[in-house]
């Protein structure tokens, strides 16, 4: 089969298909389907009576699956049973090394048990179907395969947008910077020749502005999903952060030694987020505490019914509780000189982990934040 064009554009098929022209639209889904010679054949033409958005070629062999998945632009790949390449290893396991997000539907015969299911997930299907009669089949797959699809371009669509927004990000923080930087050198120089508040004053914005840069770059990143995490002791990180950050007269207690999976640049950008706010909020005297949340277990079964993570909190003046979730929203401060990006920065990374992150009132009526969800790595479990 050669398909030409985009990946959501489809002109020609000319293996099952030698002279059928089809339509050059968005909605068009390639698919190649590999399984056996006495249902591959039907069921793809099953498929695309049943949705004319489908283009469906069937293929016996694994490593013929693997080739035209090389030299075409496919959406989905769809298993029937369960080939195997020559070295007895499964096609999805096989297609999974080479097309990490490619769309990947299994479909398994009624009679493999749920360990064929996680076998199929653990392999590095998308999702997994079982077969029951012909017509009950094509509709399940027909469903499953443009979920998947429409899952995968949504977030291919996502990630080109947020590619070009950091670009632009910047870009514009670039070209903006260098002549704030010019104008602020100049600044300095005339306050050595000159007394004046006016000079003060224009410094203090320049350096306000040069802030809003560098939080708007830390911004554009921290949505991202982490690619790696890495085992992180809470305590040694909250005082290397702490050092970071001008606490002035400020404490820090660090309570516990929890060793938590995350990104450590990400969750740094956290800590110090989180205690430059309490500083900002409590004054220099503010007193700032790290520790961990235990999970709370039932007596009669060994679950959890309340999540595990960490806290930071203090003793300032805490967070009015009509305020509490806006504290999260861009451009919120009640800070004179504050930019309100640095609590929407922290929520971010706590998204990212996939971790909840929540704001109370402290035990000694400051602000606490309590982020959930948080996995250990193994060695400080529960």
């Amino acid at each position: 089969m050669t398909i030409r064009g985009t990946a959501n554009k489809y002109t020609s098929v000319t293996a099952r298909h030698p002279t059928r022209e089809m339509p050059s639209t968005s909605d068009s889904i390639a698919v190649v389907l590999v399984g056996t010679p006495d249902r591959a054949a039907e069921l793809a033409s099953s498929l695309e009576r049943a949705d004319d958005r489908l283009v469906v070629e069937s293929v016996t062999a694994v490593g013929a699956a693997v080739d035209l998945l090389r030299d075409s632009a496919i959406d989905c790949l769809l298993v029937v049973g369960t080939p195997v390449d020559a070295t007895e290893t499964s096609v999805v396991e096989t297609v999974r090394d080479r097309h990490p997000n490619l769309p990947i539907v299994c479909c398994l015969d009624e009679a493999r048990g749920a360990a064929a299911v996680a076998e199929a997930f653990d392999a590095g299907a998308t999702d997994v179907a079982r077969a029951g009669g012909d017509s009950a089949v094509t509709a399940v797959l027909v469903y499953r395969i443009s979920n998947a699809v429409a899952s995968a371009r949504a977030t291919a669509e996502a990630d080109r947008q947020r590619q070009r927004l950091d670009a632009f990000v910047r870009g514009v923080s670039h070209d903006l910077r260098n002549p704030l930087t010019v104008a602020q050198g100049r600044l300095d120089l005339a306050e050595r020749d000159c007394d004046s508040d006016h000079l003060g004053d224009a410094s203090a914005a320049v350096d306000r502005t040069l802030e809003l840069i560098a939080d708007l770059l830390t911004l554009a990143r921290q949505g991202e999903t982490p690619q790696k995490r890495e085992p992180v002791a809470l305590s040694t990180l909250a005082d290397e952060c702490w050092s970071n950050v001008e606490t002035g007269g400020a404490t820090l207690v660090v309570a516990g030694d929890r060793t938590i999976l995350a990104d450590p640049s990400r969750l740094k950008q956290l800590f110090e987020n989180l205690f430059r706010n309490a500083v900002d909020h409590g004054g220099d005297d503010v007193t700032v505490t790290v520790g961990e949340i235990s999970p709370m277990y039932t007596t009669t079964r060994a679950e959890a019914i309340l999540p595990s993570g960490f806290f930071v909190e203090d003793d300032g003046p805490g967070i009015p509780r009509e305020d509490r979730e806006r504290v999260f929203e861009i451009g919120y401060t009640t800070a004179g000189d504050g930019t309100g990006f640095g609590l929407n920065i922290v929520r971010d990374i706590a998204v990212a982990h996939g971790w909840e992150i929540a704001v109370s009132e402290g035990a000694s009526g400051g602000a606490r934040f309590e982020i959930t969800g948080v996995d250990g790595d193994g060695a400080d479990s529960e």
